[in-house]
């Protein structure tokens, strides 16, 4: 991508508060999709009308997520206080603490796809038989990332300053309050399909939009990546704020999530030919299901080949040497 004219990059630098209006607009959709299911919850359609509805909250929160990535980046406030407050209100339905994802994303960004990566999912750590290598790599990107992925965050909270570790329980705990009120005080069909049967899908969508993301890439420069996908289909990038455009991310994080379609759409002529083929793509499925096809396909021993050099505690060792400053990693484009 050293070949996108600088004027294009510039323009796609540009930030605006306007966006930010999406936001209660995602919120608002997730009460009207409320709305619907409580008018139609005790009528023969309220278990189909219930479950789409669902479907339709898990990308908003999706949506609401990838805005508050990118307030890890720096890109929705230049105040860090306003950033850190809006990043906690559209993370907070992912059930995850902000604090403890930023410093990982950060990380993430500086080590993408190395063994260190937690991206990068390893499955000869835990099997090297070649059916179980397969069957566990297809759970992982099927429905049971978040799961791996939740356990993989213990190794960042030793990097918290006691401030943040003390932020972080303080997240987790304002989640866990808010599911035990909304438990005890609404009616557990409606809680169900407001959000216990979105969280559930957005697990599935998590895992998939994760192979798809960095699934058999390599260390290298950040134009290789990643995976730019759907493309063709702007309800994508409406519902997920572009995250999907995520191979434009890894190369110019700083760009915020409302250029990114346009950056992509200016810039991909002079994207190099190998990255036109490889890691932009204008579906969603097929890709996935190429992924899935590529797993059943997976090769043990080209793994232990490719991490015969890396130490038991090479993951602790990257952790270490990271120079995890994660304001000074945020605000720099």
């Amino acid at each position: 991508m050293n070949d996108v004219p600088r004027e294009l990059l510039h323009k796609a630098y540009k930030r605006s508060n306007l966006p930010l209006l999406k936001i209660p607009l995602l919120y608002g959709m997730w009460a009207a999709c409320g709305w619907v299911i409580w008018s139609t919850m005790d009528t023969p359609w309220g278990i189909p009308i219930g479950v789409a509805c669902s479907l339709l909250i898990c990308n908003l929160v999706r949506g609401l997520g990838a805005i508050g990535h990118d307030a890890v980046h720096g890109s929705v406030a230049r105040s860090k206080t306003l950033g850190y407050l809006i990043g906690l209100l559209c993370w907070f339905p992912t059930g995850m603490s902000y604090t403890i994802y930023s410093i990982y994303h950060l990380h993430h960004h500086k080590i993408a796809n190395t063994y260190a990566d937690v991206d990068n999912f390893v499955v000869i750590d835990y099997t090297r038989h070649p059916l179980l290598a397969r069957l566990l790599t297809l759970a992982v990107f099927s429905f049971a990332y978040p799961i791996y992925f939740m356990f993989q965050m213990f190794r960042y909270v030793p990097r918290l300053t006691w401030p943040k570790r003390v932020r972080m329980y303080a997240e987790l705990g304002l989640w866990f309050a808010a599911m035990a009120a909304c438990i005890m005080l609404l009616p557990t069909r409606f809680f169900l399909f407001i959000y216990g049967l979105p969280f559930v899908f957005g697990a599935v969508l998590a895992s998939v939009t994760e192979m798809i993301e960095h699934y058999e890439k390599v260390p290298g420069p950040d134009a290789y990546s990643s995976r730019t996908y759907g493309t063709r289909n702007p309800v994508y990038g409406f519902l997920w704020s572009n995250v999907c455009f995520h191979n434009e991310h890894h190369s110019f994080p700083g760009i915020p999530w409302y250029n990114l379609r346009w950056f992509h759409q200016q810039a991909f002529p002079y994207y190099d030919d190998h990255i036109k083929r490889e890691c932009c793509h204008e579906g969603f499925f097929d890709v996935a299901f190429h992924l899935y096809g590529r797993i059943l396909k997976l090769d043990v021993a080209s793994l232990e080949a490719r991490y015969a050099d890396v130490g038991a505690d090479a993951a602790d060792a990257a952790l270490a040497d990271a120079g995890l400053d994660d304001d000074a990693i945020a605000h720099a484009e």
